[in-house]
């Protein structure tokens, strides 16, 4: 079985080869199908996340969610390979991490069972909700503290695996929903 490193980079050069155009088109479609959920309409309390420079954005998403007046949470890396969620508003100030992406500033998010929607980022997904993250394990240690929270993981099509061909580790954590975005 190949390792996940070269599953990693395959995916990766899938999302860096998008022209602007469809990257516009993925990050609109992006935002329409999960906010078209049943999971995401009936939910409250949102754990999204702020996209990363190669990532489809995930702005409106995060925007459409504030308007619809949800609480919406955004992760912040914690040491040790830890990290929490902070809510979020439209006065929310952003630093940058050492490792080069936003994270929100403000107090940590406690009441982990008030969650309702998360969204977890992956580079690649399969039809069993296994997912290909960016080998930092933050969501595999996050994830098992929220059970009853809907988990949703969006990728390209190109990204999406009937079967799971990257090798899973035990404590991998699987999502219950995958949107597969077509491309146009």
């Amino acid at each position: 079985m190949i390792d996940k490193k070269i599953w990693r980079d395959n995916a990766l050069q899938h999302l860096k080869n998008l022209t602007d155009q469809q990257r516009i088109a993925y990050q609109q479609a992006l935002t329409t199908q999960i906010m078209q959920t049943p999971t995401f309409q009936a939910a409250d309390v949102v754990a999204l996340t702020l996209s990363q420079d190669v990532e489809l954005s995930t702005q409106l998403l995060i925007q459409n969610a504030l308007i619809q007046q949800k609480q919406v949470l955004l992760p912040r890396i914690k040491p040790a390979r830890q990290m929490d969620f902070i809510k979020i508003n439209e006065m929310t100030t952003y630093e940058r991490h050492k490792f080069g992406m936003l994270e929100p500033v403000g107090e940590s998010f406690e009441q982990l069972t008030a969650i309702d929607f998360v969204l977890v980022p992956g580079l690649a997904f399969s039809a069993a909700g296994d997912r290909l993250g960016f080998g930092g394990g933050y969501y595999d240690r996050w994830l098992p503290k929220l059970p009853q929270a809907h988990t949703v993981g969006v990728t390209l099509q190109e990204n999406f695996y009937e079967q799971t061909p990257w090798p899973i580790e035990e404590t991998d954590q699987r999502v219950k929903q995958v949107i597969s975005l077509e491309s146009e």
